[in-house]
């Protein structure tokens, strides 16, 4: 299969929106939503940064077997950058607060599988399928910030 940039361009873009919906958004009075926001805000963009990396080294003529190796690698690295910054104690620790079920949903069944294919694609597991590992992880990101919206929308109902 042939690398599409349009698709990665497209990805981009939805994570975009999400960011935007996240800076629009206006805080309530509760305390929880800017953490929410924040953690929406932070997938959202490391879901555009992470589906660009792809066309990026596209772009400087990488070689789409360690294209995808080194898409999967820095993706996998700005999200754990992510994970351990310092920013992120608090939503986390909000997350969990407000819904154990739900966020240990999120953990379990969303984020794992974000980072597994990316693992996966590192080490050259499964090569024919390496481009199918990332875009799942992408798509899963995506799946996240939604489902933070989700949370924030309902939190501020309450």
């Amino acid at each position: 299969m042939e690398f599409d940039y349009s698709t990665y361009i497209s990805l981009a873009s939805i994570a975009g929106i999400f960011i935007g919906f996240a800076a629009l958004i206006t805080a309530s009075d509760d305390d929880n939503s800017p953490a929410l926001i924040r953690g929406m805000v932070n997938i959202g963009i490391l879901t555009l940064a992470g589906a660009l990396i792809p066309v990026l080294l596209t772009e400087y003529g990488v070689k789409r077997e360690l294209m995808w190796r080194l898409s999967s690698a820095l993706f996998f690295l700005l999200i754990w950058y992510s994970l351990l910054h310092r920013t992120t104690r608090k939503f986390l620790a909000i997350q969990f607060k407000m819904d154990l079920k739900a966020a240990l949903f999120f953990w379990i069944f969303i984020e794992v599988p974000v980072q597994l294919p990316l693992i996966l694609t590192m080490i050259g597991v499964f090569p024919s399928t390496h481009h199918a590992f990332f875009i799942t992880s992408i798509i899963l990101n995506l799946i996240q910030a939604g489902y933070l919206l989700v949370q924030f929308v309902h939190t501020s109902r309450k």
